[in-house]
């Protein structure tokens, strides 16, 4: 397998379920990736990404790893966990992805090929010895899915878009990292900003690597524009540059 240096933590875990070789490639490097999949040319590649990152908010280079992937007859698994809707995943990807995030239920999803749909369902741990979802669960995650397609779900997404843009324009998620370097300062401003009622988690090692501890800011679409205003003018007196 040949999985994203920044991927997730649960991506990490599945792979050493599954106890299958791994080869990691640099941080969206489809150019490192192809060179590490041309020096193994005998074995079957299964390339594994986030497509939003968790961490850094920023997008795969899906439609470069599906063409990469196209060429090396590799299989191309997507974790949808952090996007619904977008960005545009290929069509010849497998899809896997979450209900505890946009859906606000509990659960998961596998999107793929009917035979490979019959292989996990049969032969997959982590489904076989889980709990399956309780009706109310299933009955939100699809009323959520019925918003997400509607006219509703459209206007809150452009009303996301124009929340984000107030923060970062232009930035292609509703993840915003603010890098602050050091466990102290990013907890230190974490803090201040509590005080003010405003929560802004600090995220520290394990989670990211030492030396890059950040704010993670999470925008909704239920954000007032007074509130996040308000969050960069305290940022900013602060010191801190978004």
């Amino acid at each position: 397998m040949y999985s994203d240096e920044l991927n997730h933590a649960s991506i990490i875990d599945g792979i050493r379920a599954a106890r299958a070789s791994v080869r990691v490639y640099r941080h969206c490097d489809v150019d490192h990736l192809d060179s590490l999949i041309a020096q193994h040319p005998e074995s079957p590649a299964i390339v594994v990404t986030d497509a939003v990152f968790s961490m850094d908010g920023d997008l795969a280079p899906l439609d470069d790893l599906a063409d990469l992937c196209a060429v090396t007859d590799a299989l191309l698994l997507v974790d949808a966990a952090h996007v619904v809707l977008g960005p545009s995943i290929p069509s010849s990807a497998v899809i896997v992805g979450t209900l505890s995030k946009t859906f606000g239920s509990v659960g998961g999803f596998l999107a793929a090929d009917q035979h490979l749909v019959d292989l996990c369902v049969n032969s997959a741990r982590s489904f076989i010895f889980t709990t399956a979802n309780s009706p109310a669960e299933v009955a939100a995650a699809h009323c959520a899915l019925m918003i997400c397609c509607s006219a509703e779900g459209a206007e809150l997404r452009s009303q996301l878009r124009s929340n984000v843009d107030l923060l970062s324009p232009g930035h292609p998620s509703p993840i915003l990292p603010v890098l602050l370097g050091s466990e102290e300062r990013a907890m230190e401003v974490s803090h201040a900003l509590l005080a003010q009622g405003l929560l802004v988690p600090a995220i520290r090692p394990p989670t990211v690597a030492a030396g890059t501890c950040r704010l993670r800011i999470a925008v909704s679409a239920a954000h007032q524009p007074s509130d996040l205003i308000r969050l960069g003018s305290a940022l900013s007196e602060l010191g801190v540059d978004l």
